[in-house]
């Protein structure tokens, strides 16, 4: 077994579509380094800079093959750390970057690797840069640094221990290292807003605006001003001089595009004009303005079930997913419910001024067996209201059932596909070993069908090399 095996690369680790480097873009230098101190990943443009092809690098300690790296500085002192790197490589080759090394988290704070980005390849790049923040500080009037326009969560934000919630925090690491648009898609509540936030507060684009836009929420007559702004006396009404619209606004950070598939098809060219040209046109203008505004949208709804019905553009979408994260349901990851349950227990302790110490086993199960249609926003709802009524010091199981049950109805993601289907909640019946037992009987039945190849079995359950093997620790599962 080489390298290479042992140590998978991020489009292994994230189960992508695509190849990292095609997502990546034109990042710059890019590297993953484990806690250990051992390359997980390197791009092609890091190969071209050293010399060191990816068999070698990959599965090779950092101090092995290169000096001057600060990543287990980074990781040692849980900072971040940017500045001029002179790089010296084993075999003798030089070169210089400003880079940045950004040690990666864990939900419980642990640290778990390090990226390390370049920021800048010279000296040329850098003043450029320079230039135009400038140039942008003085049109403004102040920095680009806004607090009240910035996201508020981070991947820390991101709380779990399962597979799932795992593997989503990988995939926000690589979608942060690159501009290209990003599709989110999951039910209602299950965070679709705050992996935003995170990708975005991770990126490169952190100290420039994140501008959150729902599309539900904003009348269709007004879409269009709202999203590219208007010029004086374009309509009666409009504000003097005119205005800014949310791309504008967004220039040099990212937009969050909230459940764009309610987004109308008379507007949906105009984005894709966006997409593609990355410039708008104001309402009553006849100059184009660039704008350089990184999208991510969201959808509660699978678009390509929209596509079918008419209801949304095929080549929209496809330029809005170059980079694709579908957030799992909480029903099919109930092991993070303890882990949300107790933030959702500190939180309200600040806000309700209770002093909940925890909550018993009883009750643990009964959420965990729950259905949750509404996911996390749901559960966070449950456990709001248990601390309003708790009259002890821990949560009880009277206190989630003392207004009684509810039947439920939910969207279900399933390959693609949107399934409405009813259910009520019974105590009897345990969701969670259900689901368990379904998933090991699936993952035998494809690694049979696959002759036992464990790499074709995982595309053929799309998920990637690394999480089906600890899946079949996990159920035991021996070839």
């Amino acid at each position: 077994m080489d390298k290479k095996d042992i140590h998978p690369s991020i489009s292994d680790i994230t189960n992508e579509s695509v190849t990292s480097d095609e997502m990546l873009g034109q990042a710059g230098i890019v590297a993953y380094i484990d806690k250990r101190g051992i390359y997980r990943y390197v791009n092609q443009e890091w190969q071209d800079k050293t010399g060191i092809p990816y068999n070698e690098a990959v599965g090779s300690n950092v101090n092995d093959i290169l000096s001057g790296s600060e990543a287990i500085k980074a990781m040692k002192t849980k900072k971040d750390i940017s500045g001029v790197m002179y790089y010296r490589t084993y075999k003798g080759r030089e070169y210089t970057a400003f880079t940045k090394y950004r040690p990666v988290r864990r939900e419980d704070g642990e640290i778990c690797g390090c990226l390390a980005e370049s920021i800048f390849e010279n000296m040329g790049e850098a003043a450029s840069f320079v230039l135009k923040f400038s140039k942008i500080h003085e049109k403004e009037g102040k920095t680009a640094h806004n607090p009240a326009s910035t996201g508020k969560y981070t991947i820390d934000s991101i709380l779990g221990v399962s597979d799932a919630t795992e593997q989503l925090r990988e995939q926000i690491v690589l979608a942060a290292d690159t501009n290209a648009a990003c599709l989110i898609e999951g039910e209602t509540g299950t965070g679709k807003e705050l992996v935003a936030h995170a990708i975005h507060n991770l990126s490169s684009r952190n100290s420039f605006p994140f501008i959150r836009v729902n599309c539900s929420a904003i009348p269709e007559n007004l879409m269009e001003s709202e999203f590219f702004g208007y010029e004086e006396g374009s309509f009666t009404g409009g504000v003097k001089g005119g205005r800014k619209g949310k791309f504008e606004a967004a220039d040099h950070g990212s937009i969050f595009l909230d459940e764009i598939n309610a987004m109308s098809m008379t507007l949906q060219p105009k984005f894709l004009r966006v997409l593609q040209e990355h410039e708008i046109e104001r309402i009553g203008g006849s100059e184009s303005i660039p704008v350089d505004a990184r999208i991510i949208a969201a959808s509660n709804k699978p678009l390509a079930e929209q596509i079918k019905k008419g209801e949304f553009r095929q080549d929209l979408f496809y330029r809005l997913n170059i980079i694709h994260i579908t957030i799992p349901p909480l029903r099919d990851r109930t092991e993070d419910i303890e882990v949300l349950t107790s933030s959702f227990i500190d939180r309200y302790n600040k806000e309700l001024g209770r002093h909940v110490n925890g909550i018993t086993n009883e009750s643990l199960n009964y959420l965990k067996s729950r259905p949750w249609p509404g996911n996390i926003r749901e559960l966070q709802n449950n456990v709001e209201r248990a601390m309003v009524v708790c009259t002890g010091d821990t949560l009880r199981l009277e206190d989630f059932t003392k207004f009684g049950e509810q039947e439920y109805g939910r969207i279900s993601f399933r390959n693609g596909t949107a399934e409405k289907t009813e259910e009520k909640y019974v105590e009897s019946v345990s969701l969670s070993d259900v689901k368990h037992e379904i998933e090991k009987q699936t993952i035998i039945e494809v690694l049979k069908k696959c002759g036992n190849n464990k790499s074709e079995a995982a595309r053929e359950l799309k998920i990637s090399r690394t999480l089906l093997y600890r899946k079949l620790k996990k159920y035991n599962i021996e070839l």
